[in-house]
């Protein structure tokens, strides 16, 4: 037993010292800039990436109907571009709900400001069916 914990602590030890791989060695660390990077634009974690492509894939959204959903018939689908649902009213700021398909339920109501991107609904499956149901009547884009 007593030799097994030596070479334990040997092994450890040596861990310790041993020089770091390059891919680890050229990973940027949290204390790193975007600019020191070479990346201009870019977070840390990459994850304006993310936000890029995912609002690059908008859609408008037209809710000026009796109801006040989007779309007015049938369903949206979410999409491999965004993990979130997320909309831009341009017309006004407005509580909006996403409702969904499979369960036929609806999350709670959320302030959408006017011009400005607003995650709606978190970690959402792709080509999962939804609809939008607002307070009133409104306009805008949709990522999802």
């Amino acid at each position: 037993m007593r030799i097994f914990a030596g070479v334990s602590a040997a092994i450890t030890f040596l861990a310790m010292f041993a020089p770091i791989s390059a891919a680890h060695a050229s990973a940027p660390n949290d204390a790193t800039s975007a600019q020191e990077q070479g990346t201009p634009g870019l977070t840390n974690d990459g994850r304006s990436i993310v936000i890029q492509s995912c609002y690059g894939n908008a859609k408008s959204y037209d809710a000026y109907n009796d109801y006040f959903y989007w779309p007015v018939t049938g369903y949206a689908r979410t999409t491999t571009a965004c993990s979130d649902i997320n909309i831009k009213p341009t017309d006004r700021g407005i509580y909006v709900a996403v409702c969904f398909r499979r369960t036929g339920t609806c999350n709670g109501y959320k302030w959408a400001a006017q011009n400005s991107w607003t995650v709606i609904a978190t970690n959402v499956l792709d080509g999962t069916d939804y609809w939008l149901d607002f307070t009133g009547v409104s306009r805008g884009q949709v990522a999802a």
